[in-house]
């Protein structure tokens, strides 16, 4: 039995966000602790990085950007969207966090904030994001999606929710992720409820276009 669009629409959006998540973090262990893996996914103090870093900061948003947007381009392929843009537009947007990260991380805060701040900012506000200039993509392609980036975002901050009540139970009962797990079961659980909550949204959209123009969509 062939899976509905929007099943694989919301696998698409879990684990690409999961996947993009624990690569950009990744990434970033490696510009800072290089081969030493001891570091890799450690709470290890440092000093404050060089000023040299935060621009090397926007580079691994932008790849888990890229990963991201590539994950969802999967399933929109047979649908009548510009990819390639799609897939920019999600790289960009991601990007664009560096406004906030940047002076954070040179002060030396980004990565000490109490709580699970970064990954949220990272999921929620890469996400939001991210979908802004998806939006704005589709628009220049005759494509009015407002309904679908609002319930985008609802779902974004919804997606906490379930995600932060996971954590706490595992919490009580002294259940330990690695921080590597960790860190994708929050992407997957917040892109997930978000695709949720805003696919069907999508899918009218795009296809009322690609109708109107005389292409076929599945």
């Amino acid at each position: 039995m062939k899976p509905r669009p929007l099943t694989l629409w919301i696998l698409a959006n879990a684990v690409g966000l999961g996947v993009a998540f624990v690569a950009m973090l990744q990434i970033g262990m490696f510009m800072k602790y290089g081969l030493d893996f001891e570091k890799h996914w450690q709470s290890v103090p440092s000093p404050p990085p060089p000023a040299w870093y935060v621009g090397m900061v926007a580079i691994y948003l932008a790849v888990g950007g890229a990963i991201f947007g590539g994950a969802q381009a999967l399933v929109l392929r047979s649908r009548p969207v510009r990819l390639g843009s799609w897939i920019l537009s999600t790289a960009v947007g991601f990007c664009l966090l560096i406004v906030v990260i940047a002076p954070l991380t040179a002060l030396g805060i980004w990565g000490r904030i109490p709580g699970p701040v970064e990954p949220y900012s990272l999921t929620v506000g890469g996400g939001s994001l991210a979908g802004i200039l998806q939006y704005l993509s589709l628009r220049r392609q005759g494509v009015v999606a407002a309904k679908w980036l609002a319930l985008w975002v609802v779902g974004l901050a919804a997606g906490l929710v379930p995600v932060t009540l996971l954590f706490l139970i595992l919490e009580r009962t002294g259940v330990g992720l690695p921080w590597p797990l960790g860190v994708f079961v929050t992407g997957f659980v917040v892109a997930g409820v978000a695709a949720l909550f805003s696919g069907r949204a999508l899918f009218r959209a795009v296809d009322r276009v690609g109708t109107s123009t005389g292409e076929v969509s599945s």
